[in-house]
């Protein structure tokens, strides 16, 4: 190797070094970018609604034309039409993602069904909520309801979770299975026994992003779900009856402004709204660590 040659190799290795560097240096810019907005987000809003960060306000109702209202049922509404949400969402997603990973061939209809879960997954929520408008309030004579809010939400993540639940599944070796078979596994058991339990994660992970957008959602819940004026049985169970969130509370006081103290009131709520989404998400992570545990021996 002549020494021209050499030179020539080590130049190469110098530039991918500082190539190298240079990408680390970049990504690395771009997360603590993404972790300072983040912390400039929350930061501003809690120190903009702190007063109301109080029992009182978290467990009173909201007043029409008076001062000093809380958000108590529209923070119980907002967990409760979550939950419906995703005991509609979660088992048909987790059952869809299977078929496409695991079941279905390549061809026409395993094309046409990943077309129609990109394009629902790409409908605006207004839209949702007029679509949500007409068949859950008018065509089924329900009116305003939680179960109404509930389904909008199940449209709005249905394509996400069915996403999810396939990425999960495809991203397992082969070797799992191709082990799972040789010992004489079915390919149920094979998914019921090897690939969700290893798929656990991603999934847990999924649906707490899922489940963080949906405590957000405004949209299609203000068509749907209700607001304060129409709501009478705060704490009821009942997913008849109609149900306000933190975010559709937030939405219309800023919109209608019929209080004196609104724009207190907006603060506290987007406080607590943001405060809800990140407790959420570390109890949900938490929770969903331990299971994952127990669930693979570990």
């Amino acid at each position: 190797m002549s020494a021209s040659a050499a030179g020539e190799r080590r130049q190469a290795r110098r530039s991918a070094r500082i190539a190298d560097r240079v990408a680390t240096v970049v990504i690395r810019g771009i997360a603590g970018l993404l972790i300072a907005l983040l912390a400039a987000m929350v930061v501003h809003l809690l120190l903009a609604g702190y007063r109301e960060l109080n029992p009182t306000f978290l467990t009173t109702r909201p007043r029409t034309f008076e001062a000093g209202g809380g958000v108590g049922p529209q923070l119980f509404n907002s967990f409760y039409i979550l939950a419906l949400s995703l005991v509609f969402t979660a088992p048909p997603a987790v059952a869809a993602g299977i078929y496409m990973a695991e079941y279905a061939r390549p061809g026409w209809i395993l094309g046409l069904l990943r077309t129609a879960t990109e394009t629902l997954a790409t409908l605006p929520s207004i839209v949702v909520g007029l679509f949500g408008l007409l068949i859950f309030v008018e065509l089924t004579g329900w009116h305003y309801t939680r179960l109404g809010g509930a389904l909008s939400l199940t449209v709005i993540n249905l394509p996400y979770a069915v996403r999810v639940t396939e990425d999960a599944m495809g991203g397992i070796p082969h070797n799992l299975r191709e082990g799972s078979f040789g010992l004489g596994a079915t390919r149920w058991q094979t998914v019921r026994r090897v690939l969700l339990p290893a798929a656990l994660p991603d999934l847990i992970t999924g649906l707490i992003l899922i489940s963080g957008r949906g405590i957000g959602e405004a949209a299609a819940l203000l068509y749907t779900a209700g607001q304060d004026a129409l709501t009478r049985n705060f704490y009821s169970l009942n997913p008849f009856a109609p149900g306000e969130t933190l975010a559709v509370h937030l939405f219309v006081y800023r919109a209608e402004g019929n209080v004196p103290d609104v724009n207190l009131i907006s603060d506290g709520v987007a406080a607590v709204l943001v405060l809800t989404v990140l407790l959420f998400n570390l109890v949900a992570r938490t929770l969903g660590r331990v299971a994952v545990r127990r669930i693979q021996g570990l």
